[in-house]
């Protein structure tokens, strides 16, 4: 049994309002800057003090990287509290990992943008990509700073006594949401960049690094799940149907992941399809494994 701190949930609350909020202003920055920067860059002149301004571009996005962690901290203090997981509620984690993601694309592609201005290489292609990102982050901060206000004026509404938690079952919940989130996203991408692959080069680093970020929100929600559960012992970590629903998803994404990689493993060494692509299998497996027993847990657990 374990009981939240109505006080504690209130400063992380007001903290990630305020981080929001900053976080919009500073979007704000963004796109005017690189309003003003894109035509320079793709008429190849000189940035001046313009130059200075943008690193503060790149200070914007280490800060929001840091802004997501605590959005994820506090929205699992939310879940935990009011026991409650709505459409908003699913709406958000996956803009919010989505977000997540993008800002390590953002660091890439403005580094691309970078380098192919100081050798003099068209940047054209990746303006759309980094206004598109820019559009996916401006969401994911409106609707936590809205949901951050209405979790305010709720707990007005709220006493701290009524809301314990057995079996933080918010949590085991919104883990199998994320992964399910993950999954997609890393399916999405390992695919892609199979494909991609046949006409450029994709490194093993590359594909290492991509598939690691891919996993943090969901190693994240898991390892919050396992500091709760640190002082338990193990077999009390889940209760009666969550062991069942787990035990009995874990086998069937076992027995289902087996043919789906047979079939890669036809497909990948196929060369009429794919001339490289070996170490492709593993990410695949992995996102299979994590999309498929997310989705089989969230559907067994939301039967009853």
């Amino acid at each position: 049994m374990f009981r939240l701190n109505k006080n504690i949930i209130s400063v992380f609350t007001i903290a990630t309002l305020l981080l929001g909020i900053i976080s919009l202003l500073w979007l704000v920055y963004d796109y005017f800057l690189y309003n003003q920067i894109k035509p320079v860059i793709l008429g190849f002149g000189e940035l001046g003090r313009l130059e200075q301004l943008a690193e503060f571009v790149w200070l914007s996005y280490l800060f929001m990287f840091m802004v997501h962690i605590i959005a994820g901290i506090t929205l699992l203090l939310h879940l935990r509290y009011f026991r409650v997981i709505g459409l908003i509620n699913i709406l958000i984690v996956l803009f919010g990992i989505t977000s997540f993601l993008a800002v390590f694309s953002d660091w890439a592609i403005l580094g691309d943008i970078s380098k192919e201005y100081e050798a003099g290489l068209d940047t054209s292609g990746e303006w759309p990509i980094l206004y598109i990102l820019l559009g996916i982050h401006t969401i994911f901060f409106l609707l936590l700073t809205g949901v951050s206000a209405a979790v305010l004026r709720r707990l007005k509404e709220k006493r701290g006594e009524e809301m314990t938690v057995q079996k933080d079952e918010m949590v085991f919940t919104a883990a199998q949401y994320v992964g399910l989130i993950c999954g997609v996203i890393g399916l999405f991408w390992t695919v892609f960049a199979l494909v991609v692959s046949q006409r450029l080069p994709v490194s093993y680093y590359h594909m290492l690094a991509s598939s690691i970020m891919i996993l943090i929100p969901y190693g994240l929600v898991v390892l919050y799940w396992f500091i709760l559960k640190c002082n338990e012992k193990i077999g009390d970590w889940y209760d009666e149907k969550q062991s069942r629903d787990v035990y009995r998803s874990g086998f069937t994404t076992l027995v289902l992941t087996i043919p789906l990689m047979l079939a890669l493993f036809l497909v990948i060494h196929n060369d009429a399809l794919f001339i490289r692509g070996d170490y492709f299998w593993f990410p695949f497996l992995i996102f299979t494994s994590l999309f498929l027993f997310s989705l089989l847990t969230l559907v067994s657990y939301r039967r009853t």
